[in-house]
């Protein structure tokens, strides 16, 4: 069997797989009051679709994790590789890392109204949270692995330490950095449900919380499993686009 074939069908034996228990624990294992069935969900689903609203809140999500994803991986990727080059530097940022680090987007929540209020900066700063560490950590490793090597050899043909950086540092950096930024990916989506906790009136964070006080179980699950389709579409188009723009630098990064 072809592998893109394996994988649709191992796909759909596994989706279908869930569903089939989710219909069959509603009402056996879980309360039918609290977990909605499959049917109700897709209903609900189609419902909200026809009048517009779960476009809106996807719109409104996407927006914000674009934006502070974004932002997020250019401030990561910056401090990373100064991080990763200045063994000074390294070393004094190193122990505030591990400080932050166990911190969550959730935990920030009430720093970022203190700050910013309840607009969108605040919540753009949550998402920003989520991602800039990872992204600065990979970054930082990378850097600071390039094989020295590569680097005394560029020295010794000449290379200046802005051109050894630009084409020999950067370069080999870039698995640890592509790696930080898919890890981020999905951090940012996890941080989105965090940052509508700001008051917020749309987006799938909104949803699912309101959802959960107004006990509109169906709702909810839209909001879950819409929050999962969407970051996976993300995460596959992200994936497909690497495949393409970076082949040379994996090429070139063969032999790390």
């Amino acid at each position: 069997m072809p592998p893109v074939a394996r994988r649709l069908l191992m796909g759909a034996l596994s989706i279908g797989t869930v569903l089939v228990l989710w219909h069959w624990s509603v009402g056996t294992v879980f309360n039918p009051a609290l977990v909605p069935t499959p049917e109700q969900t897709f209903a609900k689903a189609w419902k909200m679709m026809q009048s517009g609203e779960l476009f809106i809140h996807i719109a409104v999500s996407m927006r914000r994790v674009l934006v502070g994803y974004v932002v997020g991986c250019l401030l990561g990727i910056l401090l990373g590789a100064v991080i990763g080059r200045v063994a000074l530097v390294r070393e004094l940022a190193d122990p505030l890392l591990e400080l932050i680090r166990p911190i969550s987007p959730v935990a920030i929540v009430p720093l970022a109204m203190l700050w910013f209020g309840i607009g969108e900066i605040s919540k753009f700063f949550v998402i920003i949270y989520a991602t800039i560490i990872i992204v600065l950590l990979n970054t930082a490793a990378g850097v600071s692995r390039t094989p020295i090597t590569r680097i005394r050899a560029a020295r010794c043909l000449g290379a200046s330490e802005y051109e050894v950086f630009a084409k020999i540092v950067l370069p080999s950096a870039v698995p640890y950095v592509l790696t930080g930024m898919r890890v981020a990916l999905g951090f940012s989506f996890m941080g989105i449900v965090a940052a509508e906790l700001i008051g917020a009136n749309e987006g799938l964070g909104f949803l699912i919380m309101n959802s959960q006080m107004l006990l509109q179980t169906d709702q909810l699950f839209v909001g879950l499993l819409s929050l999962g389709i969407v970051g996976l579409i993300v995460d596959r188009i992200f994936r497909a686009l690497l495949a393409r723009s970076m082949r040379r630098y994996m090429q070139f990064l063969g032999d790390v």
